[in-house]
């Protein structure tokens, strides 16, 4: 018989169990209340983190890193330039007087106006003035024995220059009277003078400041031709010239370092017409610079001598032009280039030195006064005196004037590239003439690298090559006085 069968549900498998205890307890869970925070506002979501340096907050483009600051920073730089000896001889005087209707001071701006803007770009420069300036005291000039008229000095400031070193071996040409009346002068006139004063100071220093940089100026001379520089007895407090004492001058320039950013020695020394300093002057240059000079000035040979880049033992850099050469003369007249032997040109070389001086932040509290920068311009001084004839060429007037060589050359090209190529027939003679000028204007160039140093010269710019109109006033006039003589005060 068959009885009725019971259907029956199969029993839940153990893995599905432990998924219904696994979701019971889960709800019981979260029906849980929250832990008391005691009425605190629940922590803030942390912040973002900040982008990494050089990438931008939302994609884009990396942005550059900023620019680290300059390891040395310059706060100020003066430039300082100088030039040789200023002879002012009965044929410069001669050459002044006759080109007066076509430059100021008497003529004498004359002489100076080929290079007048090149002497006015330092903020301060400088020239050895080897004649006195004494029309009252004069005795005439004669054969190493000088004198110039005040126009001279007004002259010489028109043209840029901004210091005058009276220390030299002609300083008493016109006696004591004629040294006490040049000082006078030179006061009237607006131009600071160093080597000659009252006393203990009569060396300097001379203190003058450009763009707050604060500069010392002391000035010596190897000797005088003319004696008189001992003070009267009735007059024991007079001017004096400042003679070389080779040990006192080292305490000078340690004292003057001591008060002043930057020191700067003027010393008329050396043996005339020597291409080369003598070994007593370089000892002496090197102790100076040790003793704190950043610059040494030396005129005296007429001649140039090598300028030097001495490293001090406190790592700066010093300066030393052991002669400058001569700035305007008469001397070596008579040379003819192409026939008569280059060296006797060398007393119409001279120079326009230039030395930069910064005031140099090396951060972390460090700043210090250094030499950053230094170069030469080649001079030449112009002089037909001697080509004169005045029974054939009575009308014609002396032209002794100073000139830079590169400019010249550039003005002698210049004039070459105007004229055609063949020559035309009648042009052979100026075409000849300027070929020799050419010529003239290369070698004196090339001659003046070769003892000053050829890292050191200067190339002008394109716009420095075209000089300034003869006679026309250049840009540093409106810093002079008018034409005419100052009127010396009562004296010191």
């Amino acid at each position: 018989m068959g009885g009725d069968r019971v259907a029956h549900r199969p029993f839940p498998g153990r893995t599905a169990l432990i998924l219904l205890l696994a979701f019971l307890f889960g709800c019981a869970g979260l029906a849980r209340p929250l832990p008391s925070t005691g009425g605190a506002a629940p922590a803030p979501p942390p912040a973002p983190e900040p982008p990494s340096p050089g990438l931008p907050a939302r994609g884009g483009t990396p942005l550059p890193p900023p620019p680290a600051p300059p390891p040395i920073r310059t706060v100020v730089r003066v430039t300082l330039g100088a030039v040789g000896d200023v002879l002012m001889q009965d044929a410069v005087k001669r050459s002044a007087e006759a080109h007066a209707s076509e430059a100021p001071d008497g003529g004498y701006s004359w002489l100076f106006a080929p290079v007048a803007d090149l002497l006015a770009q330092p903020d301060l420069t400088f020239a050895n003035l080897e004649s006195p300036v004494a029309p009252a005291a004069s005795t005439g000039s004669r054969p190493f024995v000088f004198d110039a008229p005040p126009e001279a000095i007004a002259a010489l400031r028109r043209a840029g220059i901004g210091l005058v070193s009276v220390a030299n071996n002609h300083a008493l040409d016109q006696g004591r009277a004629g040294l006490e009346e040049t000082v006078r002068w030179l006061e009237a006139g607006g131009l600071p003078q160093v080597g000659a004063g009252v006393g203990p100071r009569r060396a300097g220093p001379v203190r003058l400041e450009r763009k707050g940089l604060s500069l010392a100026f002391l000035a010596y001379t190897y000797g005088l031709n003319q004696g008189g520089n001992a003070c009267p007895a009735e007059r024991p407090a007079c001017v004096q010239v400042s003679e070389l004492d080779r040990e006192r001058i080292v305490e000078d320039v340690r004292a003057a370092a001591a008060g002043a950013d930057a020191v700067v020695v003027s010393i008329h020394w050396g043996t005339e017409y020597q291409p080369q300093p003598r070994a007593e002057d370089v000892e002496l240059a090197h102790r100076l610079a040790d003793a704190g000079a950043l610059v040494l000035l030396g005129h005296h040979p007429h001649v140039l001598q090598p300028v030097e880049l001495y490293r001090r033992p406190d790592g700066r850099t010093a300066v030393i032009a052991y002669s400058l050469g001569n700035f305007v003369s008469n001397q070596s007249r008579g040379f003819v280039p192409g026939v008569t032997p280059d060296a006797v040109a060398a007393t119409r070389d001279g120079v326009l030195l230039r030395v930069a001086l910064e005031r140099r932040d090396y951060g972390r509290g460090v700043t210090r006064v250094e030499v950053a920068g230094a170069d030469v311009l080649p001079l030449w001084t112009e002089n037909d005196t001697a080509e004169i004839d005045p029974r054939r060429e009575p009308a014609r007037r002396p032209a002794i004037r100073v000139v830079a060589d590169e400019r010249a050359l550039a003005e002698v090209r210049a004039d070459l590239a105007r004229l055609p190529d063949p020559v035309p027939a009648g042009a052979e003679g100026r075409f000849v003439l300027l070929r020799q000028r050419e010529a003239l204007y290369a070698a004196r160039r090339a001659a003046a690298g070769a003892v000053l140093g050829e890292d050191l010269l200067r190339t002008l710019a394109a716009r420095e090559r075209a000089r300034p109109g003869a006679g026309a006033a250049p840009d540093a006039a409106a810093a002079a006085p008018a034409a005419g003589r100052a009127t010396p005060s009562a004296g010191p």
